[in-house]
């Protein structure tokens, strides 16, 4: 213990002795370190975490496999293979000899949705669940109580609310339990508050309040209209996603074989017999982990992610490992005389060991600083308002990489230090020149390593930003711009009769409104991601696809002068107008890909349906509809007045200058008329369309971040070691000068040795960039992985960085003084 206390202050005080090397060291290590923790947190939040409740690794999302959605003849909201019927949901959950627990969670929107406490209107995110659900799952309550299975049968109108929604809107005030609090103008009574830890299972992130299930039918699941009948309990909607925790004797596989016949037997209830060759599903169990709907997001681009920036560490470490190698070749005649004064060779080596521990501690702390940081920058980039916060897993894989470090560091001056010729070293001050050739040859390897890493990253760069600049670059169809978006939902218009009266006076108070230039209404928000699609009749007939199978046709409803509004041209015919009433003929626009499609010759006059069936009236331009990287669909848009307007809608708003500028005056014309309804989601529609290539964007700034960090690295990595060879080869140069060797000539030199360390690096590094665009080609759009143009710039970057860092150690060269060199020789 005494020898290891000796060995720490000896470090302590050699560091201090350094301080540009242990500055240089530390930072280089904290870079490497903390990007890598980030992206490891990121990914440990997204796909691996477990929730915070009791015994996680025995909960499972239940899934349909091998049956695409929902059956034939029924209808699904949700998120495709993960929602179930009602019926289905309760002959599960009476299977208490496969099942702890089946639990119910319903989103009551596909967002947030409107709620009000006190007079403050707002938009939160909550879900109707069932009440085993805090039970079911062992989510710690804070204050109150959870809701209970009484109150799902009774459907109570009783709410939990979450910690962070109780901090925000209440002020952790401890007399919330008995407070109102108004969900889509139905009034709850809040019951309790969870604990901080727990933030919900959810596609769309973290939830707010939770109530349980309900046949109120303006409390549809997934925000669908309200309509005559609840959804819930309905055998024909499949929209109930269910969380399982199986008993401990139970594995998956075997949950699945016991429960086929149940779960066919009660699909089939209320939609008739069941076809196994056309509808062949069974029951699937995923293990709960990271945050719900996170898998397939972000899955592909994380573990990209992830060996893009373990080339920033090895970057890193190979920036510190050269500069150990100089070090301890300096100190090699303070190795030499402590051993001749009886240190021995693993004494001194143990003293290497505890100076590179204490290096890689001191950058793996600044590293998970900086980690921290950079997470929450994550978190903001992708709209992630879950948190990526590193947790006890993330910290042991730093500690992990910071040990491995060391260790390697340590490694590193071992040969040398245990071969010293004390003979040599005692004798002559300079270097042995066979160990100085060797030692050049590793480092020259080392920075042809780094320059081909640095030449990938960059590749990877490059790609990735021109496949973001493909997005930014697509047509839209519309003027995107210019134009607000936002949604809303009147609770107190249940009937279309109500909602025909009260959509005008919304829009005329909205258009009265100075810098408003025109406003119109939609069903479904563009760019949004959610859509309709249909099967229909043209003129009596079925149109197909080229597979002979029934065509899909997307279709919307839109309200007077939807088009106008969104710059979307008029090809032919008229647009919708405020005179396509419910009592008026019905009619419907069809876009230019549908007429290509099914009515080349021309598609006025021709009817959509039967009884009553709509006329085509118009055609307009091609737009998007759900996201930027999609192709043109056939696509039909009807009158909002004869198709039904209650329920959420889009309002849609073109502005002369500053569309948001406007968003205050908006909410004071809406809250004259009704003081309840928020303005939800408020943004440009041009931020909207951003929103689909969400994930893309995110690699991307992500890709260009890490190709630039490590043109950093090399460049200081390439610096320094030219610039300690420079000092190193101070005689040679003076003896070369000395005999009329002329500073140009002597700059040529050392540039020359730069320009061939970048051709070997850029033969070392072609087949990993070659390695690295196959990983990338499901996260390029519309570019080839082999895109010239981005190996061409990377290639360019990558010559400029290692011109740039060997510019000033060869002026420093030419600027040496021969007589000066010649003296100190």
């Amino acid at each position: 213990m005494a020898e290891i206390a000796q060995d720490f202050r000896i470090a302590v005080r050699q560091l201090r002795r350094s301080p540009g090397f242990t500055t240089t060291a530390v930072l280089t290590l904290a870079l490497g370190i903390g990007a890598n923790t980030a992206i490891f947190s990121a990914l440990n939040a997204m796909l691996l975490k477990l929730l915070p409740v009791r015994d996680p690794q025995q909960l499972y999302t239940v899934l349909l496999v091998n049956g695409g959605t929902q059956p034939p003849n029924t209808s699904g909201t949700g998120y495709g293979n993960t929602s179930f019927s009602y019926p289905v949901f309760q002959a599960l959950r009476q299977r208490s000899d496969v099942f702890a627990d089946l639990i119910a969670h319903i989103p009551l929107g596909s967002g947030k949705i409107a709620v009000r406490f006190g007079n403050t209107p707002a938009e939160r995110p909550g879900e109707e669940v069932s009440g085993n659900y805090f039970s079911g799952l062992g989510v710690p309550i804070a204050l109150g109580s959870g809701l209970t299975e009484a109150q799902e049968r009774e459907h109570s109108q009783t709410a939990v609310i979450s910690y962070r929604f109780w901090q925000e809107a209440f002020a952790r005030d401890p007399s919330v339990i008995g407070r109102t609090l108004y969900i889509k103008s139905v009034p709850f009574t809040i019951i309790g508050v969870t604990a901080p830890s727990f933030s919900g299972v959810s596609h769309s992130g973290v939830v707010d309040f939770w109530i349980p299930l309900q046949t109120n039918p303006q409390l549809n699941a997934w925000g669908s209209p309200p309509s005559d009948v609840a959804r819930l309990g309905s055998p024909k909607w499949w929209d109930i996603p269910l969380l399982a925790r199986l008993r401990p004797s139970i594995l998956p596989d075997q949950a699945q074989r016991i429960l086929q016949p149940t779960f066919w037997q009660s699909a089939s209830e209320g939609i008739g017999q069941l076809d196994p060759k056309r509808w062949p599903a069974h029951l699937g169990f995923e293990p709960l982990r990271g945050i719900p709907g996170a898998q397939d997001r972000y899955r592909t681009p994380l573990k990209i992610m992830m060996a893009l920036v373990g080339l920033i560490l090895l970057i890193a470490c190979t920036n510190v490992a050269l500069l150990f190698i100089a070090r301890n070749t300096v100190r090699q005649r303070e190795f030499a005389v402590r051993m001749a004064l009886g240190a021995r060779a693993d004494r001194v080596f143990r003293q290497l060991l505890t100076e590179s521990f204490l290096l890689v501690g001191a950058g793996a702390a600044l590293g998970w600083t900086l980690a921290i940081a950079a997470t929450r920058a994550l978190a903001a980039w992708a709209s992630i308002d879950a948190g990526l916060a590193p947790d006890w897993r993330v910290l042991l894989f730093t500690l992990a990489l910071a040990s491995l470090s060391a260790f390697l560091f340590g490694m590193i001056p071992m040969r040398g230090t245990m071969r010293i010729s004390l003979e040599q070293e005692l004798k002559n001050n300079n270097q042995n020149m066979s160990s100085s050739r060797g030692r050049v040859r590793n480092g020259n390897a080392a920075m042809a390593l780094q320059i081909a890493m640095c030449l990938t990253l960059l590749v990877a760069s490059s790609l990735a930003l021109r496949s973001l600049l493909n997005y930014q670059r697509q047509d839209l169809g519309m003027q995107a711009d210019s134009l607000l978006v936002f949604d809303v939902n009147p609770q107190n218009i249940p009937t279309d009769a109500q909602a025909l009266l009260f959509y005008p006076r919304l829009l005329g108070g909205i258009q009265a409104i100075p810098g408003v230039q025109a406003v119109s209404l939609v069903r479904h928000r563009p760019g949004s991601g959610w859509l309709e699609s249909q099967g229909l009749t043209l003129d009596g007939v079925v149109p197909r696809d080229p597979s002979g199978s029934r065509a899909g046709v997307y279709n919307n409803d839109v309200g007077p002068g939807y088009f106008q509004t969104m710059g979307i041209p008029l090809l032919q015919g008229r647009e919708i107008a405020a005179s396509d009433r419910p009592d008026t003929p019905r009619v419907a626009l069809v876009n230019e890909e549908f007429v290509k499609r099914f009515l080349p010759n021309g598609a006025l006059g021709h009817r959509i349906d039967d009884h009553p069936g709509y006329e085509i009236i118009g055609v307009i331009k091609d737009s998007k509809y759900k996201r930027v990287a999609e192709d043109a669909s056939p696509t039909v848009y009807y009158p909002l007045a004869q198709r039904g307007m209650t329920g959420q809608l889009t309002v849609e708003v073109r502005a002369g200058a500053s569309p948001t500028a406007l968003l205050p005056q908006i909410q004071r014309a809406t809250r004259t008329l009704d003081p309840n309804m928020p303005l939800q989601k408020p943004m440009t529609q041009a931020a909207q369309f951003e929103e689909s290539y969400l994930t893309p964007r995110l690699f991307s700034r992500l890709a260009v971040g890490f190709g630039l960090l490590a043109a950093f690295l090399v460049a200081t990595g390439i610096y320094g070691t030219l610039a300690y060879r420079v000092q190193r080869r101070k005689s040679e140069i003076g003896v070369r000068m000395a005999f009329g060797a002329s500073r140009s000539s002597i700059s040529r030199m050392v540039l020359r040795e730069s320009l061939w360390l970048t051709l070997s690096g850029f033969i070392t590094g072609l087949p990993l960039c070659f390695a690295v665009t196959r990983l990338l080609r499901t996260q390029l759009y519309r570019l080839d992985a082999i895109d010239p143009i981005s190996f061409l710039a990377a290639a360019s970057i990558t010559i400029l960085v290692v011109f740039c860092a060997a510019l000033v150690p060869a002026r420093k060269a030419a600027s040496v003084n021969p007589m000066d060199a010649l003296r100190s020789e």
